[in-house]
C-alpha cells in the first residue's frame, strides 16, 4: 500500500501552543466504558475467551476487539470493537490505547475526536509504542489545536524516529532542511535522509544525494558516519504487541502484530509531511 504525504508545511513556523493536560483521572480514565458482558456470541466463544472475558483480562478483550476490527470469525464491526478496544486501553495495554486513539481520530466507529485521539495516543506512546509518538507529532504539524505547532511535533518525531519508524524520520529530516519547528540544519537532516533511505524509501534516498551536494566534505562526511552508526531504540515488547495465553485463543491472532502508524487511509498507512 503506497504511503500518503501531508501537505508540506509553511516555510515560516508558527508559535507554539502548550501540550495539553490530561485530564483528570489520568491518561487512562476511559471515561463511560460499557460494561464486561456475562457472555460472548458464539463465534467468540472458544474456552480461551470465555475464561479471560470472566476474569476481565484485558489481552482477551484486546483479541476480541481485533477480530471484530478484522473480520475474524465474525463480521467485521468496528463500532463492536470499540468497546472491547476502551476495555483493554483502560486496563492499560498499549497497542489497545494507539489502536483506540485511531478510531477517535478518525472518527471510525466513534465520533471523530481529536483530543481524545491526543489523550491515548499520549498514553500509548508513554508505554513505548513509536507508532504512537510518530501520530501525536502529525496530529501536531497538522494542527490539532487551531494552528501547527511545529517545534512539539519535532519532539515527538525525533522520539519516534528513534524508534526507527522511516515516516518520522523521513519528516525529521524535511523539518530540519528547512529549519521548521527547529533550527535550520542541513547536516541533520541528511543523516536522517539516510537512515530512511537505509529501509529503500527511494523519496528520501534522492533528498540525501541533494543536501549532500550542499555540504561540505566535513558536514557529509560526519552525517554519513551518523547514519551508518544509527541503531534504533527498541519499544518494550508490550508497548507494541498483545502475545496471547498459552495454547493461544483457539485461532491465528493477528492481535500480536505490530499495529500501524496513523494514516491517511484508516488505521493502516503512515502518514508523512
Amino acid at each position: 500500500m503506497p504511503v500518503a504525504r501531508l501537505v508540506p508545511p509553511p516555510a515560516t513556523p508558527l508559535p507554539a501552543t502548550p501540550a495539553p493536560t490530561p485530564p483528570a483521572g489520568g491518561a487512562e480514565d476511559g471515561g463511560s466504558i460499557e460494561a464486561w458482558p456475562e457472555t460472548l456470541p458464539a463465534a467468540l466463544a472458544s474456552k480461551p475467551l470465555v475464561a479471560g472475558v470472566a476474569s476481565r483480562n484485558p489481552a482477551a478483550a484486546y483479541e476480541i476487539a481485533m477480530r471484530y476490527a478484522e473480520g475474524r470469525g465474525v463480521t467485521a464491526d468496528i463500532a463492536a470493537a470499540l468497546p472491547w478496544f476502551q476495555r483493554a486501553a483502560a486496563a492499560g495495554l498499549a497497542p489497545a490505547q494507539f489502536r483506540l486513539g485511531s478510531l477517535y481520530e478518525k472518527g471510525n466507529g466513534v465520533k471523530k475526536d481529536l483530543a481524545e485521539a491526543r489523550r491515548w495516543y499520549l498514553a500509548a506512546a508513554e508505554r513505548g509504542n513509536a507508532n504512537a509518538m510518530h501520530n501525536i507529532a502529525v496530529l501536531y504539524a497538522e494542527g490539532i489545536d487551531g494552528k501547527p505547532d511545529f517545534p512539539t511535533a519535532v519532539q515527538w518525531f525525533t522520539k519516534a524516529a528513534r524508534h526507527g519508524v522511516a515516516d518520522s524520520q523521513y519528516n525529521l529530516a524535511i523539518l530540519h532542511a528547512r529549519g521548521i519547528g527547529t533550527e535550520q540544519n542541513l547536516a541533520e537532516a541528511y543523516k536522517w535522509f539516510a537512515i530512511a533511505a537505509q529501509k529503500g524509501d527511494k523519496d528520501a534516498a534522492k533528498k540525501r544525494d541533494d543536501l549532500g551536494a550542499r555540504l561540505d566534505q566535513q558536514s557529509l562526511t560526519a552525517a554519513r558516519l551518523a547514519a551508518q552508526s544509527f541503531v534504533p531504540l527498541v519499544a518494550p515488547e508490550d508497548a507494541m504487541t498483545v502475545p496471547p495465553p498459552p495454547g493461544g485463543w483457539e485461532d491465528a491472532s493477528s492481535g500480536r502484530g505490530r499495529a500501524k502508524p496513523k494514516s491517511r487511509i484508516p488505521m493502516e498507512q503512515a502518514a508523512r509531511l
